[in-house]
């Protein structure tokens, strides 16, 4: 290792490779890479919707007005938890996170979808076969892994070391990290500085327990590694844990019909509705929300609508859905969690009280009426305008899952942990993603978790760089 200590950074997800890259890139600070799992990437590589940004080249080249006070401006209304200088900051940031995927690392992210709750088309995708979080991880992951190659003084990752703590010298600053490695010996890092970026804590039963006791109950996505470490530790160290009742649950995980009672399910990306894709009671077979308001307000509907389906609704999409998200859509069909089919199959495979013929109208009016029952504005890529009973569509079933931590470690604009009076925690202490709270506040929009990531995986790395000695 080099002479120099090492900045150490606990989790591989976008967070964590996020401050890599900058750290080594940009400032040639030598890094050290921990985490329990045994992969690299974390919750961020089942991101399936993509990345937002605002004013962004994208959206320029596809003639979308968007602006950061437009996508602010949706993050505070309605009044939401949190804070207002980290939501103006992911906003604000926004453009220049996708920039920097795009120039440094050669992601396309040139296609845009737009999510529930959002003002414009900013969730932004590649045109090439890889989903968006598993491009843009594997992307970041592969370059450190080179470097980590080619100089192991500069960029060492270890895998299968669970952190357990972080120490403070007598004058209250970071002087270590201590862990377990795979081999169960206790190992200490000598270090200056450590980003927290180890995820939020949505698989952990007793910490959804302890904070939000309504959603036990509910299925995950989150992967098992996804336990609420970093918040316990931080928590110990004296951080301001905030927002850790604001638990996002998702309206649509997919039921995988070979094994409908999992406790883990696929996410059914929320780009599915945003290029087309609705709802329907599997009691009534008619649609019951607007599909693209806030995820809260779709789980809601989904749970007061289809109680007697156990919260199961369908998700029905059109063959232009299929085409505009092709590669995950095959992905779906592949593991049998949607299926090709008409809407007179549907129809009477589903026992609805409707005929076909009822069926194809009502997709015909939500295709082609200017106003929407429901309030949707957003029907693009939709069933068109000749839609009749052997129209092929393709259909899930989804149900609310929980899929992401709001709260975490309250930190400030530069990433930095801090106490409950705002003050600084402990110099050389940061956090980046899940595990921070305050910026999102009590309802995350869709594509803002992989944003986060890039805006304050660098931004902390930005802090240590002007700092670092």
């Amino acid at each position: 290792m080099s002479s120099r200590k090492p900045v150490v950074i606990i989790g591989t997800g976008l967070a964590g490779l996020s401050a890599g890259n900058q750290l080594v890139n940009k400032y040639k600070i030598p890094i050290v890479l921990l985490d329990k799992a045994a992969n690299i990437g974390g919750n961020s590589t089942k991101a399936s919707s993509g990345i937002n940004g605002a004013f962004t080249m994208t959206q320029k080249t596809l003639n979308v007005q968007d602006s950061p006070e437009y996508f602010t401006k949706i993050q505070l209304n309605p009044p939401n938890e949190g804070v207002d200088t980290l939501m103006n900051k992911l906003a604000n940031d926004s453009s220049s996170a996708i920039e920097w995927l795009q120039n440094d690392f050669g992601i396309k992210l040139d296609l845009l979808a737009q999510l529930g709750g959002h003002s414009a088309p900013r969730t932004h995708r590649s045109s090439g076969k890889l989903p968006p979080g598993f491009e843009i991880v594997s992307t970041l992951s592969k370059n450190l892994q080179a470097l980590a190659e080619k100089d192991p003084k500069l960029v060492s990752i270890l895998l299968n070391s669970n952190v357990v703590d972080v120490s403070v010298d007598t004058q209250g600053a970071i002087s270590g990290v201590n862990y377990v490695d795979g081999d169960g010996n206790n190992k200490t890092i000598e270090t200056k500085h450590v980003v927290f970026c180890s995820g939020g804590f949505g698989f952990s039963k007793e910490m959804l327990k302890e904070y939000a006791p309504e959603v036990v109950h509910l299925p995950t996505t989150n992967g098992s590694q996804t336990t609420g470490d970093g918040q316990r530790i931080l928590k110990k160290l004296g951080a301001d844990l905030i927002d850790m009742d604001q638990i996002q649950v998702h309206p649509t995980g997919f039921i995988d019909p070979t094994d409908p009672e999992a406790g883990n399910k696929f996410l059914a990306a929320e780009a599915l509705r945003g290029l087309g894709g609705i709802l329907l009671n599997p009691s009534t077979g008619k649609r019951f929300v607007n599909e693209l308001t806030t995820r809260d307000e779709v789980t809601a509907a989904i749970q007061k609508e289809c109680p007697s389906t156990k919260n199961n609704a369908y998700l029905v999409m059109s063959k232009n859905v299929y085409e505009a998200y092709k590669n995950n859509m095959d992905f779906y069909l592949f593991k049998k969690l949607i299926k090709k089919t008409t809407v007179k199959e549907f129809v009477a495979e589903s026992n609805f009280p409707i005929s076909a013929d009822e069926l194809a109208t009502s997709l015909l009016k939500y295709s082609t009426d200017a106003s929407d029952e429901f309030g949707r504005t957003v029907t693009i890529n939709s069933f068109g305008s000749d839609v009749n009973a052997d129209t092929e569509i393709f259909v899930g079933t989804v149900t609310p899952v929980v899929h992401f931590t709001m709260g975490g470690a309250k930190i400030n604009t530069d990433a930095e942990v801090v106490k409950k009076d705002g003050s600084i925690l402990a110099p050389g202490l940061y956090a980046a993603g899940e595990v921070s709270g305050g910026v999102h506040g009590a309802n995350r929009l869709g594509g803002s978790s992989l944003l986060e990531c890039v805006v304050f995986g660098r931004t902390a790395a930005n802090s240590i760089g002007a700092n670092y000695n």
